[in-house]
């Protein structure tokens, strides 16, 4: 339970509780919290089990978290049940009643039929005074917690007089300079970009960009915005590197007076490209020929990218005929090179020549119609779509492009040619809570634009739609959604740019890991590519979604302990601890990869452990005797593979992996 004078207040206390917080010390912290501190006006109670407690404080959200501006109030007890408690909570002289009957305003009902614990809070955070020192008596432990989150004022007699020789009041006409805030909001938002980047000159209209602001320190900002103001702004759509103190100001002005997130004056939907989603949810997609295609082969876009690269390699395996690939290369020896070169830093073996076919240039120059006089028309009978700007910084009107108008015309290809079967390589951000399902996400073809979503989800939230169309009159669809693809489970080969192991990284070179339950939806990559291999092709697949994930999504603090048991032990530490340890470490050694950590806040997916429903895949795993969880050995086996070929990997845990860089 906790109570401050403001929202912002409040979330403040909340994320230095969550940052200091001890599992095992959870009773003694809800006790002094009871029984140590005033009772403010906005209130807060914290439900979650003490493994969740401190992401619960962290990103106070329901199921576990219930947060009221509320009022004083007098509680009125119905009933006859434990009367002596209840006069113990809320005085001797507590109004107490058979029957309800017609209540007075200003007060709250507490029903003695309902748990004690349970009712007696709930009037606590609905305004009622409890006597918590009287309920406790001799029990409970006070533990020492973080200092109430006084704003910071100054106070100094000589701000009230004017410099010597300067005028009393300002001329009308005065100019104000851009470096000075018209207002608290801007001047708070003034502080912490001056803190970030280092610079007192930064007014209320230079760019974010400009500035050299970065992802990372994106996300820093925003945290710290959120701290101060109690508004969550997504910097991305402020305007991105175009975000400026003014516009941010704008939306969280708007917010705290009570706007919606979403309202198009403060926070727009798609980024204020409602009006071009639209337009492309309904673009042409031609007529779906008569005869169906006879072809057997498989074309593939993206293949040389990193899942692109194990989708080659497992449509090799799981088909026999040609594979197809769009590849944008100077000729096909170039191409060819990049297609070996992708294979090669992956540990997979060289696509066989024979059966790979390559096809040169881009979606959109028309290159599928022109190649080989028509070969692929002929012979093409399933399309996976793997191809995709994977840019989470970037609004939709950028990624239009490569990721929707792209994807339409290869759809009005394949209808024109009677090409039925497409595969789409889709993505979990595509999706959003289902109603009525307590934040739970459903794996199902119709979901809600999520209001907050950034522009890459936003535009394969857009091509799932058009897909919807195209299906109308006979094309077969399959929608895959992976979500943060591993190492391949034989080799750990993965993905160097991927984030998770640079925090996996950064703990084991200071033996320590965060207490950190947001959770990530995963799954290895060379089980994900080869479910999308052999499903594309796979007649029982047709009109259905997978969420290709584990069943379970993992949290750091659950990465770091698949990691203990296969022998890579960290120490739990509270997020504060765990980031200044690798600030340190940062300074003692110059790494970058630690000095980008120290920066950056872990955020995960908000959902809770079992959120994201994903058992479409579970009878083909069963078939093909795989499994979808990551392991211990898995993630040593990904840290190996980046030390051994990656120098920013290698420098911070050759000594932890030394016996498996060796046998390796």
């Amino acid at each position: 339970m906790l109570s401050a004078r403001t929202r912002t207040e409040l979330d403040a206390m909340s994320k230095r509780l969550a940052e200091s917080i001890d599992p095992a010390e959870a009773a003694d912290v809800a006790h002094t919290l009871r029984v140590g501190r005033k009772a403010f006006p906005e209130r807060r109670v914290v439900t979650a089990p003490a493994e969740k407690l401190a992401a619960a404080l962290k990103l106070p959200r329901p199921p576990f978290v219930k947060t009221v501006r509320t009022t004083a109030r007098k509680a009125v007890v119905v009933g006859s049940e434990n009367l002596d408690r209840f006069r113990l909570a809320f005085g001797a002289d507590v109004e107490v009643r058979a029957e309800q009957g017609v209540l007075p305003e200003g007060v709250h009902v507490v029903s003695t039929s309902n748990d004690f614990d349970e009712a007696v809070t709930t009037a606590w955070l609905n305004g009622v005074d409890v006597n918590w020192a009287a309920l406790a008596g001799d029990t409970g432990l006070r533990v020492p917690l973080p200092a109430y989150p006084l704003p910071r004022k100054r106070y100094w007699a000589l701000d009230r007089l004017p410099a010597l020789g300067q005028a009393t009041a300002a001329p009308a006409c005065a100019v104000v300079p851009k470096t000075v805030a018209s207002d608290d909001v801007e001047a708070q938002l003034l502080d912490v970009w001056r803190d970030l980047f280092g610079a007192e000159s930064i007014g209320v209209d230079d760019e974010f960009g400009m500035l050299g602001g970065s992802s990372l320190l994106s996300v820093r900002m925003a945290l710290e915005v959120q701290q101060r103001t109690g508004v969550l702004v997504n910097v991305h759509r402020a305007g991105g590197s175009k975000a400026t103190v003014r516009r941010i100001a704008e939306i969280v002005r708007g917010v705290q007076a009570g706007a919606e997130r979403g309202a198009a004056d403060i926070d727009p939907i798609a980024d204020g490209d409602g009006d071009l989603v639209d337009l492309d949810m309904a673009l042409p997609l031609g007529e779906l020929a008569a005869h169906e295609a006879a072809g057997k082969d498989v074309l593939l876009t993206g293949a040389t990218g990193f899942l692109g690269t194990f989708l080659l390699h497992e449509l090799l395996t799981a088909t026999g005929g040609r594979v197809y690939c769009t590849v944008r290369a100077d000729d096909e020896e170039h191409a060819r090179k990049r297609l070996r070169e992708a294979s090669e830093k992956l540990c997979l073996p060289e696509p066989d020549p024979q059966r790979v076919r390559i096809v040169l240039g881009d979606l959109k120059d028309g290159v599928l119609e022109s190649y080989r006089d028509g070969e692929l028309a002929r012979r093409v009978g399933y399309v996976l779509h793997c191809a995709a700007k994977v840019v989470f910084t970037e609004p939709y009107r950028v990624l239009r492009e490569d990721n929707v108008l792209a994807m339409v015309d290869l759809l009005r290809w394949m209808r024109g040619h009677g090409i039925r079967d497409f595969s789409f390589v889709s993505t979990v951000a595509a999706t959003h809570y289902a109603m009525g399902t307590d934040n739970r996400i459903l794996e199902t073809r119709q979901q809600p634009l999520d209001p907050q979503q950034g522009g890459y989800g936003v535009s394969k939230w857009v091509s799932e739609r058009i897909l919807e169309r195209a299906e109308e009159d006979g094309m077969r669809v399959r929608i895959f959604r992976p979500g943060f693809i591993l190492g391949s489970t034989k080799t750990g080969a993965c993905n160097d740019k991927d984030l998770i192991w640079n925090v996996l990284t950064s703990g084991l070179a200071v033996g320590a890991h965060p207490l950190d339950d947001r959770a990530m939806p995963m799954a290895p990559v060379d089980v994900v590519a080869r479910a999308m291999a052999e499903l594309t092709v796979s007649p029982g697949s047709v009109g259905r979604v997978y969420h290709l994930v584990d069943r379970v999504a993992y949290s750091p603090r659950r990465m770091f302990s698949l990691l203990d048991d296969a022998g890579l032990a960290t120490e739990a530490v509270t997020p504060k601890t765990w980031q200044q340890r690798i600030a340190d470490k940062a300074l003692d050694s110059g790494s970058a990869l630690l000095s980008t950590m120290a920066l950056y806040e872990l955020e995960g997916h908000e959902l809770a452990d079992d959120g994201l429903e994903a058992v479409a895949w579970r009878p083909w795993l069963e078939r093909a005797e795989l499994s979808s969880a990551p392991t211990g050995e898995l993630l040593r086996r990904c840290l190996t593979f980046l030390a051994e070929r990656h120098d920013k990997f290698g420098e911070l845990i050759t000594g932890v992996l030394g016996a498996d860089l060796v046998e390796a």
